[in-house]
């Protein structure tokens, strides 16, 4: 289980991870503001946060802790889970709909 806190760490590394905005501070705050969208993320219409556009499988990945890694194609969401070496999809459209579940109260 996790819960709104979680989620948004979560999401900002898997933002940093999909648009290369590692030194961008406001990640969290477009997050809480925006919302997911294929392409990035969305803030009053606008993108404020584009993801990277890759080509076949082409994948990025980085440390979310010492349980986890996240992997990052155009398409989802990979948690690969360090423990049992399981790799958990998650596709964008339920990331999106998990995002506004958090957020819709907000936004």
């Amino acid at each position: 289980m996790i819960d709104k806190e979680e989620w948004t760490k979560m999401m900002a590394t898997y933002v940093r991870v999909a648009s290369g905005e590692w030194v961008n501070k406001s990640v969290e705050e477009n997050l809480a503001q925006g919302k997911i969208v294929n392409k990035g993320v969305r803030v009053n219409g606008k993108m404020a946060i584009p993801f990277y556009k890759l080509s076949g499988d082409m994948y990025v990945v980085t440390d979310y802790s010492d349980e986890m890694k996240f992997i990052y194609n155009e398409r989802s969401l990979g948690i690969f889970l360090k423990g049992t070496q399981d790799l958990v999809q998650i596709g964008r459209g339920s990331l999106i709909d998990i995002h506004e579940f958090f957020f819709e109260e907000e936004n």
